[in-house]
C-alpha cells in the first residue's frame, strides 16, 4: 500500500477513534491516488494511523478501515463480520431481523447489511467497498449461508463517490417479497424495491418503548410507510390508528401487514401528502401523534430550510392533539443536531400555543450503534412530548 501523510496535528481526530480523513487534512497531491485504492494513513512525522481507502474526488478523501499493523485482506473482513454479528446476537438475542453492519460504527466504513430471515441485502456506499464486492459477497455467503444475497447499490450517496447505481441478485435467488417478524409482530418486505434495502430498521426500539403511551388512543401515525408504528401502538392496546403516507404502494403494503397481524379492523391507512393532510385534518382529533418523516436536510447547505419544515410540521401535528395529548416525533437528518431539533420544536409549541413537556429522547436502535468518537454515525433523533 502506498502512504497517504497528513498535515501537521491533523492525526488528533483520527487518534481519538474517528475513521474520516477530509482533503485539506492530506499533504500530498491527491490526484495522484487512484479511487478505491487502499492506502497507509500516517502522520506527518511517520506515526501509522492506519490502513483505509481513498478517493480524491471526494470531500471524505479517506476512510479508516484498519488499525495500524492491520491490512485490509480476508481475514480482516472474517472477523469484522464476525464481531458484528455477535454484536447483534447480544443486544438482540434470536433476532431473525436486524442490520448486521452499520458502516463506521462496525469498524467497515462504506457497507451497510441487513438480515430479513435468511437474506441478506447489502449496499456498498463508496468506492473502496465497491472495489471490495468481490471479497465482501463470498464472506457473507460463507459466514451466514444466506438463501439469497441482494445488492441495494441504489443509494444516491454513490453518485456522489462517482459510481453507477444498481440492484440485483448476486447469490441465491430471492423471492419477490419476503415475511420477516420483528418484536412479534410479522412484516412483508420488498427487498429489491422497498425502501433502503427493504424497510426501515432503525425505530425499532424506539417502537417498542412508545407502548407505554399508547393504551386506549387513538394515534395517527404520520409518513407511516409499512405502518410499523401503527402495528407497534395497536399491539400494545391503541384502539385505532390512521396512517398516512404519499406512497400508494407503502399504504398498500400497510395495509398487508395490518391484515397480516390481524389488525385490519382498527388501522386505516391512505395515501395522501402530509402537509396537505394536517391541513384538512380537525384540531384536537387525536390522542398520540407518530411524526417520523424523511431527512429534510440532507446537505449542511439545507439546514436553515429544514428547520423551517420541521418547525412547520410540528406545529400543525400539534394542532391535530387533543388536550394533554403526545407527539413522538423524530429527524433523521445528520446535520440537524439535537440542539437545532429541540429549537425547532421549542418554536412549533410557541406557534401551536402548547406547553410542550419532554417525557424522553432517544436515537437509532442498537443494531445501528453509534461509534463515540464519530458523532456522524448518530442521525436519529426522536423526542416524545406531551403538549398541554
Amino acid at each position: 500500500m502506498r502512504t497517504l501523510t497528513l498535515h501537521p496535528g491533523r492525526e488528533r481526530r483520527i487518534l481519538r477513534g474517528h475513521r474520516w480523513v477530509f482533503g485539506n487534512e492530506v499533504a500530498d497531491p491527491l490526484h495522484d491516488f487512484e479511487p478505491g485504492s487502499w492506502v497507509e494513513v500516517v502522520s506527518a512525522k511517520g506515526v501509522p494511523l492506519g490502513a483505509g481507502y481513498v478517493n480524491p474526488t471526494s470531500l471524505i478523501a479517506a476512510r479508516i478501515v484498519c488499525p495500524p499493523g492491520k491490512k485490509p485482506d480476508e481475514d480482516f473482513f472474517r472477523q469484522a463480520f464476525r464481531d458484528a454479528a455477535n454484536f447483534r446476537d447480544r443486544v438482540y438475542p434470536g433476532a431473525s431481523t436486524c442490520r448486521l453492519v452499520f458502516g463506521e460504527s462496525d469498524g467497515l466504513p462504506g457497507l451497510v447489511v441487513d438480515r430479513y430471515g435468511d437474506v441478506l441485502v447489502y449496499q456498498a456506499t463508496t468506492f473502496g467497498m465497491a472495489k471490495m464486492e468481490g471479497l465482501i459477497r463470498e464472506l457473507l455467503c460463507d459466514l451466514f449461508k444466506p438463501s439469497a444475497l441482494v445488492f441495494r447499490n441504489d443509494s444516491p450517496s454513490r453518485a456522489m463517490e462517482g459510481l453507477d447505481l444498481e440492484k440485483g441478485v448476486a447469490a441465491g435467488k430471492a423471492p419477490a417479497e419476503i415475511q420477516v417478524q420483528i418484536d412479534g409482530l410479522d412484516y412483508v418486505v420488498d427487498v429489491l424495491g422497498g425502501q433502503k434495502t427493504g424497510m426501515y430498521l432503525d425505530q425499532r426500539d424506539n417502537r417498542k418503548a412508545s407502548g407505554r403511551w399508547v393504551e386506549g388512543k387513538k394515534v395517527l401515525d404520520l409518513f407511516c410507510y409499512n405502518g410499523a408504528w401503527s402495528l407497534s401502538a395497536l399491539a400494545a392496546g391503541a384502539l385505532e390508528t390512521v396512517g398516512i403516507d404519499q406512497s400508494a404502494d407503502a399504504v398498500q403494503q400497510a395495509k398487508r401487514n395490518a391484515e397480516l397481524n390481524g389488525y385490519a379492523d382498527r388501522a386505516v391507512f391512505a395515501s395522501a401528502n402530509v402537509f396537505d393532510y394536517l391541513k384538512r385534518v380537525p384540531k384536537a382529533s387525536f390522542d398520540l401523534i407518530v411524526l417520523d418523516p424523511p431527512a429534510f436536510a440532507k446537505t449542511r447547505s439545507s439546514i436553515a430550510e429544514a428547520k423551517k419544515g420541521y418547525t412547520d410540521i410540528n406545529r400543525r401535528a400539534l394542532l391535530a392533539l387533543k388536550p394533554g395529548g403526545i407527539l413522538i416525533t423524530s429527524s433523521c437528518s445528520y446535520h440537524m443536531s439535537e440542539e437545532l431539533f429541540h429549537d425547532a420544536l421549542v418554536s412549533a409549541g410557541q406557534a401551536s400555543g402548547k406547553r410542550l413537556r419532554l417525557l424522553s429522547s432517544s436515537g437509532q436502535s442498537l443494531d445501528h450503534p453509534v461509534l463515540l468518537a464519530m458523532p456522524e454515525t448518530r442521525y436519529l433523533k426522536c423526542f416524545v412530548v406531551e403538549a398541554t
